[in-house]
């Protein structure tokens, strides 16, 4: 069986940080194909793409992005849109998390819904350790081909995840969110600095994040717009999110299948912290686990440990063997 934790070298250059990805072209493959028929399959063309790639995409990820080109079948603009999934299709994605401050650290949990033929998202799963001079810099949880963020961890710093929302607001011409949650979990170095800039960071598109740190007056949901933010503190020691905005005033706009179901995780998942909160990751696991928290899209559950950094995860199509990586 193939590893679910790979070391990606950032003190190499961006051509050489995912050699490894030589053993996984089949996959690659596989995972670009379903990213990218799911926009043919929403009617999505990106004349721009060659534009908006020279204009906001650093040299780095461009790099990076070349190299999955030359050992896949997919042209590096190709590979660059399917990246760019959560800004343009975010209304195929739901999503549960909270956080709370248990036992001297901060955990922080999350399911990623995402609909996926086949199971492949889910047993593609893994878990990428970002280092320099051979130690931890931050860890995210993803797939090969996506060099993004929509879930990762600073050990000892923080821990951010993405959930999706839409509002009536314009898109802009921005950062890619998965790309500016890599950018802070690599170079941001305080809790306060990753809140500073996800509050004020011009971006693409519409989105929740949780933010945590090391102690419960570091637990927040700031909820953006591309030029919009508002930011939501913890009630009782806990911070939860789904799909729906508490705080911002999001211009009435319809609620897609998965928003629908926003409100009523959200508070499953609020009932079960309040009657106790977990002291570790397998009481986190349970909730996310619950029948009226996770959905049948459940790709991926994920505990994050802020202080150790340890990353625990589920590949929710293993629940019925009973495996767990």
């Amino acid at each position: 069986m193939k590893p679910t934790e790979h070391i990606v070298n950032l003190d190499l250059p961006p051509r050489e940080r995912w050699g490894f990805l030589v053993d996984y072209k089949t996959e690659l493959d596989a995972l670009l194909e379903c990213y990218l028929s799911d926009f043919q399959g929403a009617g999505f063309e990106f004349d721009g793409i060659e534009a908006y790639k020279n204009e906001i995409i650093s040299s780095d990820y461009i790099e990076e992005i070349e190299f999955i080109s030359s050992i896949s079948k997919f042209t590096p603009n190709e590979i660059l849109i399917a990246n760019l999934y959560y800004d343009l299709l975010k209304f195929y994605l739901g999503c549960t998390a909270f956080a709370f401050e248990t036992n001297g650290t901060v955990l922080h949990a999350r399911n990623l819904d995402w609909w996926t033929d086949n199971n492949l998202l889910s047993s593609q799963s893994k878990i990428f350790d970002y280092q320099r001079n051979g130690n931890t810099i931050f860890k995210t949880v993803g797939w090969v081909g996506f060099i993004g963020a929509l879930s990762g961890t600073k050990p000892g710093k923080f821990s951010i995840t993405l959930n999706a929302v839409s509002s009536k607001d314009s898109a802009e011409i921005a950062m890619p969110i998965s790309f500016l949650l890599r950018d802070i979990l690599d170079n941001a170095t305080s809790f306060n600095e990753a809140k500073e800039i996800l509050e004020n960071e011009p971006i693409a598109s519409d989105c929740l994040l949780l933010l945590s740190g090391t102690s419960t007056e570091e637990l927040i949901v700031i909820e953006r717009t591309p030029k919009r933010f508002a930011t939501r503190l913890p009630e009782n020691g806990i911070i939860c999110v789904t799909n729906d905005y508490k705080l911002l005033e999001n211009g009435e706009s319809s609620e897609s299948e998965l928003q629908s179901t926003s409100c009523s995780r959200y508070d499953r998942a609020s009932e079960l912290l309040g009657h106790g909160l977990p002291v570790n990751s397998e009481g986190c696991f349970s909730i996310l686990q619950d029948e009226k928290v996770m959905m049948g899209i459940t790709v991926q559950q994920m505990v994050f440990n802020n202080h150790t950094g340890q990353v625990e995860l589920i590949k929710t199509g293993a629940l019925t063997t009973g495996n767990s990586e």
